[in-house]
């Protein structure tokens, strides 16, 4: 059906309302959700109470959304786009401003295809981690995948907002390789190698013919990205999960190096993950479990737990995988050098085998370490959410930092000393790359709580003015401190946030596609008046 059919619906001078009501001859009204509506959009874990919900529109194809993205431009409607809305503890599927109009592309849930022998996968943008899964298991194909912490999500959407997981293809951005993609005027775009007709090369290198074009479309809102592409590896014949349990808290520097240099000899495969008491009880119960006073749980009472748990002060995995010989190699190594950086620290790993020297099945792997170390994906980690309260909730704060443990100590303290001001467990899930770290931690609190929320929105920027002053910056945003955190990029007078700026005006100049993302504004938005007339909140 056309997008510009006359609709018979009662004249509005709303801008969304008559999107929606046109919308409807596009996506079905089954697909239309209205202003306020029970099935609306909104941040799972609202960081203020009374929130609103925003109306959307769900396409199922791809000319579907070509045709919502034309139709919002002649009503001046901007969109909100994303994938299946489960970017938790950032904001969710909530757009920006009560202006917009949530797209939502979770009914676009086509594998277009999956190529074992070259190993790589074209979803769509509404494929989770849990259905491409699936697939590779029902279809007996020789691969594993990447999942992040939780796996119902989408593989497209994690992967443009440069999100992670636990095994060798564990950076995701970097093993994305060729999109499709729906620009603001409605046109039909292929970067690299697909910008061809008539070829598979698209996602098997990751280049093409003139200025590479996959990054312009990760965090962006130049386009509408409905198919990417994206590489997996080939299942390994033997796999290794290990631990690495360290009792002082004072250890963490050069358990931070080891790891981080074990990571740069490709002698540990995958980006290692580090965690701290909170985190481990988060994982086994709520805090009034463990401590029912007031304020951050105290040290001792931490060392308490860490001795029930039978853990460290600091807790460690990795992941080892390939040939058994090797793997087995590798975990010598790993025992060597962190012992000896390490002297207590206890090492343990359980090594799993392929039968008779096939590739590894998951079936073979005990259920305790077949997890995203493996390329599992679950649910279980939601569980940590009501660690604050049964109707719980949490932000991510999590810089990136130079994989230098001295610097990481030092902000680690840092940041202990706020949470303990403002009242909060500091919960620690450090991701560790070749050369930086991700700085996860989470602030949990209860929905609706508006003093708790006051305290866990003032902590979250005195965080963020902690990361800036050391130069350091989160990697993604919630939504509420995008203009903040873009802000910080101040280099030459801002000008990458100039430069993003004069892209969107060349490619969006209505401004259509999810103003504000990034903290990139068009120019009818751009001056600041302008953005807190058209914004009903700006935090910070």
């Amino acid at each position: 059906m056309s997008s510009v059919a006359a609709s018979e619906a009662p004249v509005t001078t709303d801008p969304r309302e008559v999107f929606l009501q046109r919308a409807a001859a596009v996506v079905g009204p089954e697909n239309v959700v209205r202003p306020h509506a029970e099935e609306g959009y909104i941040d799972p874990y609202p960081l203020q109470a009374g929130r609103a919900k925003w109306p959307g529109v769900r396409p199922a194809n791809t000319s579907e959304v070509q045709e919502l993205v034309r139709l919002a431009a002649e009503t001046g409607t901007p969109l909100w786009t994303f994938s299946c809305g489960k970017n938790l503890g950032y904001g969710g599927p909530e757009p920006r401003d009560h202006g917009m109009v949530a797209l939502d592309l979770s009914r676009m849930n086509r594998i277009l295809k999956v190529d074992a022998r070259l190993g790589y996968a074209v979803v769509e943008p509404g494929v989770t981690f849990f259905d491409l899964f699936d697939h590779i298991r029902e279809h007996g194909l020789d691969l594993w995948m990447s999942v992040p912490a939780l796996g119902w999500g989408s593989v497209l959407g994690n992967m443009l907002d440069r999100g992670y997981g636990m095994t060798p293809m564990g950076d995701h951005v970097k093993n994305l390789c060729g999109l499709e993609v729906v620009l603001p005027d409605g046109d039909l775009l292929r970067t690299g190698m697909g910008a061809m007709e008539g070829t598979d090369l698209g996602p098997i290198f990751q280049g093409g013919f003139g200025p590479t074009l996959d990054g312009l479309f990760t965090q962006s809102n130049l386009g509408v990205v409905v198919s990417g592409g994206l590489w997996l590896m080939p299942a390994p014949q033997a796999f290794a999960n290990g631990d690495i349990m360290v009792e002082r808290e004072e250890d963490l520097p050069a358990l931070i190096d080891v790891l981080t240099q074990l990571r740069r000899e490709d002698i540990v495969q995958n980006n290692a993950l580090c965690g701290n008491v909170v985190r481990a009880a988060t994982m086994r119960g709520s805090r009034r479990d463990f401590w029912d006073g007031e304020g951050s749980i105290p040290d001792w009472r931490l060392d308490e737990m860490r001795r029930e748990f039978g853990i460290g002060q600091w807790n460690a995995k990795f992941g080892l995988y390939g040939d058994p010989r090797l793997v087995r190699q590798r975990l010598e190594i790993v025992r060597e050098r962190v012992t000896a950086a390490i002297p207590d620290a206890r090492v343990d790993a359980r090594v799993y085998e392929g039968e008779e020297g096939r590739r590894l099945e998951h079936e073979r792997i005990a259920e305790a370490d077949r997890t995203q170390m493996a390329g599992v994906p679950t649910l279980r980690p939601l569980s940590t959410v009501a660690w604050a309260a049964d109707d719980g909730g949490h932000i991510d704060a999590a810089p990136i930092i130079p994989a230098r443990g001295e610097e990481v100590y030092a902000f680690y303290r840092e940041a202990k000393a706020l949470y303990a001001e403002y009242g909060f467990d500091l919960y620690i899930g450090y991701h560790l790359y070749p050369r930086h770290m991700v700085h996860v931690t989470m602030i949990f609190f209860e929905r609706g709580n508006e003093e708790m929320l006051a305290r866990a929105r003032e902590l979250y920027s005195r965080l963020l003015d902690a990361a800036r002053a050391r130069g350091y910056a989160p990697y993604r945003s919630h939504v509420d401190y995008m203009d903040r955190i873009a802000a910080g990029f101040d280099f030459n007078d801002h000008a990458a946030l100039r430069f993003q700026e004069k892209l969107k005006d060349a490619v969006d100049p209505l401004g259509i596609i999810a103003p504000g993302k990034q903290g990139v504004w068009p120019a009818r938005l751009r001056d600041h008046s302008v953005k807190e007339n058209s914004l009903d909140r700006i935090i910070g």
